[in-house]
């Protein structure tokens, strides 16, 4: 979508909160469904024709939902929980912000981005206190297919995450 003159494509920080729900299958295998807000996107950095640095940056508003199927593994002392699935998310806003040093406005290309997008997940946690509730995990997901009309442009995301587990009995 940028042009592949004189720049960096990277991408955004971004925020994700959300909540999870697991169903246990077995002893060491369960279902979880989840639905979260989660911001996507990228920036552009560039150099501008004055020849100062500029940038310009994308940010992808979403409702997600990932359905996923976990195992539990057992360590010495604690466990690792692998979650892999697929997501639906739909996207509610979208923005660009625009350097003002940016001779060029894509901010038209912006209604080219479809609503909805398909994505692979995987997550791994593992508890990081004794009482087991708080996890430390890392993410990714990445697009099944192009969520642009009219370029090939997929979402790529990782992150580092942090889970409280409030565990109820029924």
């Amino acid at each position: 979508m940028y042009s592949q003159s004189n720049g960096k494509v990277w991408g955004t920080g971004g925020i994700s909160a959300g909540l999870n729900v697991k169903h246990g299958f077995s002893k060491n295998s369960y279902g979880a469904l989840e639905i979260r807000y989660i911001r996507k996107g990228s920036i552009y950095e560039f150099i501008s024709s004055t020849g100062m640095g500029a940038s310009e940056s994308i940010h992808l508003n979403y409702f997600e939902i990932p359905l996923s199927f976990g195992l539990t593994i057992k360590l010495k002392k604690k466990y690792l929980l692998f979650e892999a699935g697929l997501a639906y998310a739909r996207m509610f806003s979208s923005k660009m912000v625009i350097s003002s040093l940016n001779p060029w406005d894509y901010s038209s290309k912006l209604t080219g981005f479809k609503r909805n997008d398909i994505s692979y997940v995987a997550n791994i946690k593992y508890p990081v206190i004794r009482n087991e509730k708080l996890l430390l995990g890392c993410r990714f997901s990445y697009s099944l297919l192009t969520i642009h009309s009219l370029y090939k442009l997929y979402n790529m995301d990782y992150g580092v995450e942090l889970y409280y587990l409030i565990i109820t009995k029924q």
